[in-house]
């Protein structure tokens, strides 16, 4: 049967070691889903229509059931709150790599923006050396240098 049940996090950490928690009428109906016994269930019912609270503990099949759904008492994915320290070292190695080269494109951008707001006459030089090396296929940054 699947139960869906308000829990703190030390309650879930209880069921999944096979330990008892006491349940409230307050807390059925919302929350984690999770997998338990229709036996279970019944009682757990029967004690909450009266009013007052349950025991409930897991077995090692329910347990085991749990797992194989991946309902909300094991988590799925991300969820269950663990991060992999490798798959964070990874994004940030690239982050800070693309960074970087960004960075040093950007200063190369401003270097020669620089230099042609200084110097106007090299600039224009060395681009009509270019075109014309372009043009001609001989090299004639060996002729200036």
């Amino acid at each position: 049967m699947n139960v869906s049940l308000d829990l703190s996090p030390g309650q879930l950490s209880k069921l999944r070691n096979g330990h008892g928690i006491r349940v409230s009428r307050a807390m059925f109906g919302s929350g984690v889903d999770i997998i338990i016994d229709p036996m279970t269930y019944n009682n757990m019912i029967k004690k909450l229509e009266r009013g007052k609270g349950a025991v409930i503990s897991m077995s090692g099949a329910e347990i085991n059931e749990n797992k194989m759904e991946g309902t909300g008492l094991f988590g799925a994915g991300n969820k269950s709150g663990k991060i992999s320290r490798h798959k964070k070292a990874g994004k940030w190695r690239d982050f800070s790599n693309d960074t970087a080269r960004m960075g040093i494109d950007t200063a190369r951008y401003g270097y020669e923006q620089y230099k042609e707001a200084t110097n106007p006459l090299q600039t224009e030089g060395k681009k009509a050396l270019k075109g014309l090396s372009k043009c001609s296929g001989v090299r004639l940054k060996e002729m200036v240098s």
